[in-house]
């Protein structure tokens, strides 16, 4: 999985480092990386942990994540996305 650039973004968008965003949220910085890095998936409670903390919801936060996953970076179009 490539850099979640548009996670990092967000982070980068409400903290100075990702170490702050991890402090905040009660991670590691290692787990921060590692999720921003592509190196690991998040599960629900991450997603629901992510979504709070960075102001979206854990729909806006998964598709940040099927889209880096998608082989040609399609577009997802989630139930929540539909609603608006």
């Amino acid at each position: 999985m490539a850099k979640i650039k548009e996670l990092r973004g967000l982070i980068y968008g409400l903290y100075d480092t990702e170490s702050d965003f991890a402090r905040e949220i009660g991670w590691s910085r290692q787990k921060i990386n590692q999720i921003s890095n592509g190196n690991k998936e998040p599960d629900v409670n991450d997603l629901n942990v992510l979504a709070h903390a960075l102001g979206k919801s854990v729909g806006e936060i998964a598709e940040i994540f099927l889209r880096a996953k998608s082989p040609n970076r399609q577009q997802f179009v989630t139930n929540t996305a539909r609603a608006e």
